[in-house]
């Protein structure tokens, strides 16, 4: 198995969990929530606790294929913006 450090996690299969918070940007609290609610896939060896890569990637793409479409913050517009005119064309018709 491969196991490395945070300046080398490319090609790693598993990762050590301050790894994994790091490539996700999560607190260690966060962290630890995330694998209590089964978000990341984990498992012991020997006293040390190892995250699958894989399942940090389909934690990442889950999130991301919720997020599609979303405008973020706030209500969403009632009517939509009317599409806007390139300036070429709105010179051309002056």
């Amino acid at each position: 198995m491969s196991v490395v450090s945070a300046d080398n996690s490319e090609g790693a299969l598993i990762v050590k969990p301050s790894t994994a918070w790091r490539m996700l940007s999560v607190s260690n609290t966060r962290g630890y929530q995330l694998l209590a609610k089964g978000e990341l896939e984990s498992f012991r060896d020997g006293r040390s606790r190892k995250i699958t890569v894989a399942s940090i990637h389909r934690y990442i793409a889950r999130h991301l294929a919720d997020s599609m479409g979303k405008r973020g913050r706030g209500r969403p517009r009632k009517i939509p913006l009317p599409p806007q005119q390139p300036e070429a064309q709105a010179e051309a018709g002056a």
